[in-house]
């Protein structure tokens, strides 16, 4: 007779805790760093007496950072204990923003920027919570992924209006301060975080573990389907797959890059003033919290490629949408929410890294497309601030993310799916 058991009956799968943890975690670096740094922009341009450009410099510097750390600190993630990794980060991350509301030049401020709180935030926040989720997913990978990094937007929406009342209020300096304690209230939350399914007897999914009972009542485990494309990084790099998905990503982050550090600028220059703007802000994080979500549940029913293609699409649209707008509202409502597609898509193609290369050596293979995509995307920020520096206007700028999107979604329909047998046979074919 057969017999499925639960490891855990009734009870909600510990993979969905991590993933609440990871949200958590997205939830304070989005309202407080990825979203709520806009809010910084023009205050220490004014305070700092720089231009544009010179105040984007640090975003492209961070980028910078992050390409020529991104493949280390993968590597790091799947060889020793991710918990490490996310003391480590979050510890940078709070005392780099508690650093930086201390900066009296701006020259203290680039290094501070690039240093504790980009790398704590890149080190312990992106690679290694999304690795440890890909380890605890395979057939809810796309959705799982998806709510992790829609606590991005869920920040952009909660947090986001309380930094920007503290830096319209207070002060960029104490904004920055209440940001450091807020991050570093998190140190206990990710000391619950656990590698993977298997360090705690489960499985991925919570799928249930099948096993044969015997006439004397002995259970015996059946052994359980495993994950055949399991990539090293080595042979991941070799596979057209891997160099499409690397452009792919590049391309998309650029016009992520260069619209979002500029938002409330690019919005001030289309009529609003700085209060509205922050207002459309929020609601381009809120479409967020519904696309993201929604994309990823789509991708794990149908084709990940083609939501990830139609994302990045409608992005373009939206950017589209915003350069022909004169302020109006109706206008800008439809640029927030075609524009938070292009971001929202950004977990269902991570989840197909995943599918495409396997669990055992994801953060290595991802940090090595996510150093890739911050060489693209790290002039994206100064580009746009140089252009309107030089022509008072944003439209030239606009006009090359647009393409970019067009262009990324285009590679991303033609990825093909890996064959790691073939790959193995060749690489035996060679060597003999």
């Amino acid at each position: 007779m057969k017999r499925s058991l639960s490891r855990s009956p009734g009870r909600l799968f510990y993979g969905w805790w991590i993933v609440i943890i990871g949200c958590v975690q997205d939830a304070v670096k989005g309202g407080t760093f990825n979203t709520g740094f806009t809010l910084y922009f023009l205050p220490v341009l004014t305070e700092l007496h720089l231009s544009r450009a010179a105040t984007s410099l640090p975003f492209s510097l961070a980028k910078l950072e992050s390409a020529l750390e991104g493949p280390l600190v993968g590597y790091l993630i799947d060889r020793f204990d991710v918990r490490v990794m996310l003391v480590v980060g979050t510890t940078l991350a709070g005392l780099g923003f508690v650093l930086l509301s201390f900066t009296q030049s701006y020259v203290l401020f680039v290094l501070v920027f690039i240093g504790p709180l980009s790398v704590g935030f890149q080190a312990g926040f992106n690679q290694a919570t999304m690795a440890t989720v890909n380890h605890w997913f395979r057939r809810k990978r796309g959705l799982a992924m998806s709510i992790v990094q829609t606590g991005q937007a869920i920040g952009g929406v909660l947090l986001f209006p309380l930094v920007a009342l503290a830096v319209l209020k207070l002060g960029w300096r104490p904004a920055a301060f209440l940001s450091g304690i807020v991050v570093l209230t998190l140190l206990p939350l990710v000391l619950f975080i656990r590698r993977s399914p298997e360090s705690m007897g489960l499985l991925p999914d919570g799928e249930r573990r099948a096993s044969h009972v015997s006439m004397e009542g002995e259970r015996r485990p059946v052994p359980q389907h495993r994950e055949t494309h399991e990539f090293t990084a080595r042979e991941a790099l070799r596979t057209p797959a891997f160099w499409l998905l690397a452009a792919f990503h590049g391309l998309r982050n650029v016009p992520y890059s260069g619209v979002s550090v500029h938002l409330v600028p690019l919005l001030v220059w289309k009529g609003l003033d700085e209060a509205t703007a922050a207002v459309f802000v929020g609601l381009t994080a809120l479409s967020t919290v519904v696309v993201r979500p929604l994309t990823g549940w789509l991708g794990d029913r149908h084709s990940k490629q083609r939501i990830g293609a139609l994302g990045v699409l409608l992005g373009a649209l939206g950017l589209a949408v915003l350069m022909y707008s004169d302020g109006a509202l109706w206008p800008m409502v439809f640029f927030a929410v075609l524009f938070s597609f292009g971001d929202g898509i950004n977990s269902v193609t991570w989840a197909l890294v995943g599918d495409c290369f396997g669990r055992t050596h994801f953060a290595t293979i991802r940090g090595w497309i996510s150093m890739f995509q911050s060489f693209a995307s790290m002039p994206a920020a100064v580009f746009s601030g140089w252009i309107y520096d030089q022509t008072q206007s944003y439209t030239y700028a606009l006009v090359v993310f647009i393409v970019c999107y067009s262009v990324a979604g285009l590679i991303l329909w033609l990825v093909p799916h890996p064959q790691l047998q073939t790959l193995r046979l060749r690489a035996d074919q060679v060597s003999e």
